[in-house]
């Protein structure tokens, strides 16, 4: 007999791009999407879990070497609610870069002069046109 495929709850796949190149090979999908679903029915926005992973991962990925090599299954992350911890560092940090973003203004190219190289290469070009 052949287990149907549980439909995944809205978000779960954008959850589970961002942490499934940082998961550790004992992770699953499975209890992942079963841990989401729960979580989504008891009442959490799919959003804070997904902005919540984000940031978790950022933070992990900016972690020496030697403390990157632990990092939680998904679903023991999920169900501990850690999501709630980091969603909103998600949201103060996307706020900051949209600030970033409107404070920059485009500066026009300078122009270019020719390198130092580029005059020495036309002196010595010069140079053998008129000694041939």
């Amino acid at each position: 007999m052949r287990k149907l495929r549980e439909q995944e709850p809205d978000g779960f796949a954008e959850f589970w791009d961002c942490w499934r190149p940082h998961m550790r090979h004992t992770d699953g999908r499975g209890d992942a999407r079963k841990a989401f679903r729960k979580h989504i029915l008891d009442g959490a926005d799919p959003q804070d879990i997904i902005d919540g992973a984000r940031a978790y991962i950022r933070n992990h990925l900016s972690l020496p070497p030697e403390k990157q090599a632990f990092i939680p299954l998904a679903a023991s992350w999920i169900n501990k609610e850690a999501y709630l911890d980091w969603c909103e560092k998600e949201r103060a940090y996307q706020s900051r870069l949209q600030e970033q973003k409107s404070n920059v203004v485009q500066m026009a190219p300078g122009p270019r002069g020719k390198t130092p190289f580029l005059l020495k290469w036309e002196a010595m070009q010069q140079k053998k046109s008129e000694s041939a």
